[in-house]
């Protein structure tokens, strides 16, 4: 059995999207022990949107079963991706569980608003598949400044999505998914901390 782990580290202020708030970590020290304070936004670095991210009355991140993020999980590599991802490239894995796409954005260390994302086409498709969650390595699942539609079709159907993923050591391929947002209450979103794991499932 190997973990995998797929969460980036915290902080990446050079990765923040643009308009967001730049994450940081001030560590002090006194009386012999250490201690740090945190400053992020509920969408720094690897995190989750629940419904309520966009869908007024949707599920808050609190509000969603643990065990909708963890079970079985596919991960499909669409190579180095900087353009749309269409209905077609997604549509025979759709019989996954939870879906994780790869598209080799894992290695930017600096946020660059060329990166893949869903068409609205692969959005409808997600959104009428019954998969639990659906999770990228981009910083968003939708294209820099889109107009959020992809975001509602997919979490107006139910589904959370997993953004900003370190894909960089894992390949296609079937896995077993721990992903554990901070429960924060009546959350629009929280930062979380993904593994997989290579065990047969």
């Amino acid at each position: 059995m190997v973990y995998i782990d797929l969460t980036r580290s915290f902080p990446e202020p050079a990765c923040t999207y643009t308009g967001d708030c730049v994450p940081e970590c001030r560590r002090t020290e006194r009386d012999g022990y250490r201690v740090s304070v945190l400053v992020a936004s509920s969408h720094s670095g690897t995190h989750i949107d629940p419904p309520a991210h966009y869908i007024k009355d949707g599920l808050t991140i609190d509000q969603i079963p643990p065990e909708t993020f963890i079970g079985p999980v596919t991960v499909i590599d669409l190579g180095r991706r900087r353009s749309a991802i269409g209905a077609e490239d997604i549509r025979p894995f759709l019989n996954a569980e939870r879906l994780i796409i790869k598209t080799g954005y894992s290695d930017v260390i600096k946020f660059d608003p060329e990166y893949a994302y869903l068409s609205q086409d692969a959005a409808d498709l997600v959104a009428a598949s019954g998969i639990r969650v659906i999770g990228i390595d981009t910083p968003s699942i939708e294209e820099y400044m889109g107009t959020g539609d992809v975001h509602r079709r997919i979490l107006g159907a139910g589904i959370p999505v997993i953004e900003y993923l370190d894909l960089s050591a894992v390949s296609e391929g079937d896995y077993y998914m721990i992903a554990l947002p901070l429960k924060i209450k009546d959350g629009d979103g929280a930062p979380a901390r993904v593994i997989v794991r290579t065990e047969d499932i």
